[in-house]
């Protein structure tokens, strides 16, 4: 039988081994190269081995971080969990914003002519509120998102505090 965890375990491992031999050998060849022969090309090449040298160690070390974190997982509090799963949420609300808002707008707009579909010019001016909004809609929806802010715009917290102020012998006999 094929099991699947040891692939997904030991693959990643080969090839940032393998990416880590073969991309300093790349940037070699791309420095000893003649300029008049790769002009600024040579940068974009630099960059395509630099991130492929980033993305390999991400893909590595990611895996090792991840175990040690489901490790502390059984000794985390009920408090601190609720907190990760939070910000967990804002963290997909963070994503799910600029997707909707500022790329989906603009992606229509590019798309529109291949599909021989006229938007007009209305178009134009959506798509600068759109990417106007986001910076608006971005931190809102992390107030929202987020309990501790949340209460804080809300002013439950100033309530929740006079409710915990402990009562003295003055405010019980008056």
């Amino acid at each position: 039988m094929f099991d699947t965890a040891s692939v997904y375990k030991h693959v990643p491992k080969v090839f940032g081994t393998l990416a880590f031999i073969v991309n300093p050998i790349f940037v070699y060849l791309i420095f000893t190269e003649k300029t008049a022969k790769l002009g600024n090309y040579r940068y974009v090449l630099l960059y395509f081995a630099v991130f492929n040298l980033v993305y390999s160690i991400a893909n590595v070390t990611i895996p090792i971080i991840m175990k040690k974190l489901n490790r502390l997982t059984d000794r985390m509090s009920r408090k601190t969990s609720n907190l990760q799963m939070d910000l967990l949420r804002a963290l997909i609300v963070q994503t799910v914003i600029p997707i909707f808002i500022s790329f989906l707008p603009c992606v229509i707009s590019f798309f529109s002519p291949a599909f021989n579909f006229e938007l007009g010019r209305p178009m134009n001016y959506v798509e600068v509120i759109a990417l106007g909004a986001f910076a608006f809609c971005d931190p809102v929806a992390i107030v929202i998102c987020l309990p501790v802010f949340r209460k804080r715009v809300m002013c439950r917290e100033k309530q929740s505090k006079a409710d915990n102020v402990p009562k003295t012998m003055e405010t019980v006999v008056a």
